[in-house]
């Protein structure tokens, strides 16, 4: 039997090692760098829109996976406060064998004692303390003075203690469960607001990423825009129609213009490496160095913005907000519970019982059912502490509540001023749209104009060459502007806590 024990625990200690080693090699082989070395040897184009972005940043998020596994950890803090409630049993069973020598007739004295005893012990909402006892003797020995031997005892009690000051009443022995649900909504809030937070930036970099792709195509087409003018005067300056300097002058602006497209190609490709971190991208071995195509573009809309609405909505639906009004509550609860710590415990104990005693365990059971063997009792406990601790903790937990009510209309303040500011910002941007609009329209009509008077000879290179800057900066201007008009409405809907709700997103643990 002991050789068989000592196999089982040995293949069980193996197994269990074996498994924890195969995901350990598991963990380790989750990067399998042969993957991505084959996927970079390919040229892939990843067409995805802001929606997908978004997608594959609440999936993939690592920020999202740690808040979403808070709200759950919150919840079996719920059922341990809650577990306070539960009935505990306890069983117990002894054997007692005892031999004395004894200065009397009977020189050694010999006893056999077996114990079964059965235990119930629980609290009620109410702070009602209560416990159910089932005990059962079987004892034998050889004494003279033993009458009944061996006897059969059975006793059976409850016993109940009513707290009148301290500790009584259902608002002080359910705190713990009301503090430990509002934490765990208070998690769900801070869930929420990591999602609001990744979703932002998510579609900022998505914006971004748009701007960087339009400055470079613009960059570009301002560079072929150079070349070909320097291609002209190239063919003119062989005529002898311009001179060496005016050749000199457009070469320079070709080599510039190649420098500052390098300059965007490196903030394209860092723009483009920021949306695949945010979307977690780089970790798919497939499309890590994909290039990305965006199918969605920025859009003008003209949206009326309401200064007190939207502080409405920010104080309604925000989440830090909510948050910090639930820890609020929270600390209106411990003041309470601190505060009745304060009173002297006065306990009123009851209790009743029955016992029988014969020569037989059923006989002994038998003998409980008369009521002239019966106990009980009744009683008034009264514990009267020092009461400095609890002083202390007391004013602590006041003072606890005064700092939060501070930080709270701090916050407060800070929400009225960020909604003020996102406001203002969307109606100056939107402002901006408009004159990088105008400014665009102006430039194209003076370029056309430019040109003409370029082509027949009113116009020298250089200056032509500034008409051409200036049309391509204020195209730039104006797409910028959409943009950050844009991003000025992203802002908003975080600073009022709907950007889930503008997005259409419902998120599920």
């Amino acid at each position: 039997m002991k050789y068989k024990v000592f196999l089982y625990t040995f293949i069980g200690f193996f197994m269990t090692n074996f498994f924890i080693v195969s995901s350990l090699k598991a963990e380790v082989s989750g990067f399998d760098k042969e993957i991505f070395i084959e996927s970079a040897k390919e040229e892939k184009i990843l067409r995805i829109g802001l929606v997908d972005c978004i997608a594959y940043a609440l999936k993939n998020n690592s920020e999202i996976r740690i808040a979403n596994i808070e709200p759950k950890i919150k919840q079996d803090d719920i059922k341990i406060a809650e577990a306070v409630f539960e009935p505990v049993l306890t069983l117990n069973v002894s054997y007692d064998d005892s031999e004395q020598q004894l200065s009397t007739s009977t020189p050694v004295s010999t006893s056999e004692k077996t114990d079964f005893n059965a235990d119930i012990k629980g609290k009620l909402i109410i702070g009602t303390e209560y416990g159910i006892s089932f005990n059962n003797t079987k004892y034998k020995s050889n004494s003279d003075l033993q009458i009944i031997n061996p006897y059969y005892q059975s006793k059976t009690a409850i016993t109940i203690t009513q707290p009148l000051l301290k500790k009584a009443g259902i608002f002080v022995n359910k705190a713990d469960i009301i503090i430990a649900q509002n934490n765990k909504n208070r998690s769900l809030k801070e869930f929420k607001n990591e999602a609001i937070k990744v979703i932002s930036e998510t579609k900022k970099a998505y914006f971004n990423y748009i701007y960087f792709i339009k400055q470079y195509e613009i960059t570009e087409l301002l560079l072929d825009w150079t070349q070909q003018l320097y291609d002209i005067t190239k063919v003119r300056y062989d005529k002898g129609l311009v001179s060496s300097v005016d050749l000199l002058e457009i070469g320079s602006a070709v080599a510039e213009r190649k420098k500052e497209l390098i300059a965007c190609e490196s903030n394209l490709r860092n723009s483009e490496d920021e949306l695949k971190l945010i979307t977690n991208l780089v970790d798919d071995s497939e499309l890590w160095n994909a290039s990305i195509m965006p199918i969605d573009q920025p859009k003008f809309s003209v949206k009326k913005v309401d200064l007190v609405e939207s502080l409405k909505n920010a104080f309604q639906y925000r989440p830090d907000y909510i948050s910090k009004n639930i820890e609020l509550q929270n600390k209106d609860i411990k003041i309470k519970v601190a505060k009745n710590s304060l009173y002297p415990a006065v306990n009123l104990v009851g209790s009743f019982g029955l016992n029988g005693l014969d020569d037989t365990y059923n006989r002994a059971l038998d003998n409980m059912d008369d009521s002239n063997y019966r106990d009980w009792g009744v009683g008034v406990e009264v514990t009267i502490p020092w009461g400095k601790g609890n002083r202390a903790d007391f004013d602590k937990k006041k003072l606890e509540k005064a700092q939060a009510l501070l930080e709270l209309k701090r916050l407060e303040q800070s929400i009225i001023l960020e909604v003020r500011d996102k406001v203002r910002s969307i109606d100056i941007q939107y402002r901006q749209v408009e004159a990088a609009k105008l400014l665009k329209e102006k430039q194209q009509k003076n370029y056309k104009a430019q040109e003409r008077r370029y082509k027949a000879g009113e116009l020298n290179t250089h200056d032509f060459l500034d008409y051409r800057v200036q049309l391509a900066l204020a195209e730039l201007e104006y797409i910028k502007a959409l943009i950050d008009y844009n991003i000025a409405f992203i802002e908003l809907d975080r600073a009022q806590g709907l950007t889930l709700v503008n997005n259409d997103i419902i998120l599920e643990n």
